[in-house]
């Protein structure tokens, strides 16, 4: 080397040397291990909760359209269709709006049925 100046120190190791640098290699990895356990049951308390909510959630029951009107269960073949001309019981009369729908020919009959809310 020349001497221009350089000069290079002898450092000293760390305080506890390689032991310590296990030890601390030693707790991360416990604490890794740890985070993970931690991670792990959080998971399993939220998929708990959302099996139990989804189990024990009371139902409400659907509703039911009214007997007069059962188009559902027509149209998938539940019920047989209606033979006669349409009829609207006396207490819906004030509620409900039917219009009769013009077709080509007079083998189908068509109503457009509304109900008024109050």
């Amino acid at each position: 080397m020349t001497d221009d100046g350089l000069r290079f120190e002898t450092l000293d190791p760390p305080s506890g040397g390689l032991a310590r640098l296990r030890a601390n290699i030693r707790q991360d990895t416990r604490r890794r291990v740890q985070l993970r356990r931690v991670r792990a049951a959080a998971l399993a308390v939220c998929l708990a909760a959302a099996i139990g909510w989804a189990l024990f959630e009371p139902r409400s029951a659907p509703m039911a359209p009214p007997a007069e009107f059962e188009f559902v269960r027509i149209s998938l073949g539940l019920a047989p269709p209606p033979t006669g001309v349409l009829t609207i019981p006396e207490d819906r009369r004030a509620d409900t709006a039917v219009q009769r729908v013009p077709l080509a020919t007079d083998r189908v009959v068509f109503y457009r049925v509304a109900f008024l809310r109050d």
